[in-house]
């Protein structure tokens, strides 16, 4: 029988995958365990340039914070609550979510998402703060630089990211 210890690392090894797999679709960078300062770690930071010129779709890029919680310990245990993303996303089992809305625990500025019955990872509660600036204090600059040099690992899952910079370079030549 497994212990405590190894369901939670179960349930959150699981929906790690599920996060990553969600990223990877959406998003065009995706980091894992990402040191934003030094005393912050988010489990999973994504980005993907907004509109406009390069440096306009650079500068006004989204970048998505993803905190994973198995279980209320978890959640309590003072580690890992980093929110400071453009959007910031809670990863739980639905039964957490649930209580933590019941108890009013749910953080202000974040949207939690849950696996349905299907295993995909559905959004369960809306805590976002539209209309209202982010709740990000980084620049572009510095959460790019986090991505790549203070994380666990780092997905370019397309090209359009820096494809402006390609095409730039291409025609000077």
């Amino acid at each position: 029988m497994l212990s405590r210890e190894e369901k939670r690392g179960d349930v959150t090894a699981e929906l790690s995958g599920k996060v990553a797999a969600k990223l990877r679709r959406e998003f065009t960078l995706v980091a894992m365990e990402v040191w934003v300062d030094s005393r912050h770690r988010v489990d999973f930071v994504a980005f993907s340039p907004g509109i406009g010129g390069r440096n306009c779709a650079l500068e006004h890029g989204k970048f998505v914070f993803v905190e994973v919680k198995s279980c209320m310990e978890d959640f309590k245990s003072g580690h890992g609550l980093t929110f400071l993303g453009d959007e910031n996303w809670l990863v739980c089992p639905r039964d957490l979510a649930d209580e933590l809305h019941d108890r009013r625990l749910l953080p202000l500025g974040v949207q939690v998402y849950c696996p349905d019955r299907g295993g995909k990872l559905r959004l369960a509660y809306d805590r976002g703060m539209r209309g209202t600036e982010s709740l990000r204090d980084d620049s572009t600059l510095c959460l790019l630089w986090s991505m790549l040099t203070g994380s666990y690992s780092i997905w370019r899952t397309t090209r359009d990211v820096f494809s402006d910079c390609h095409e730039a370079v291409d025609d000077a030549v």
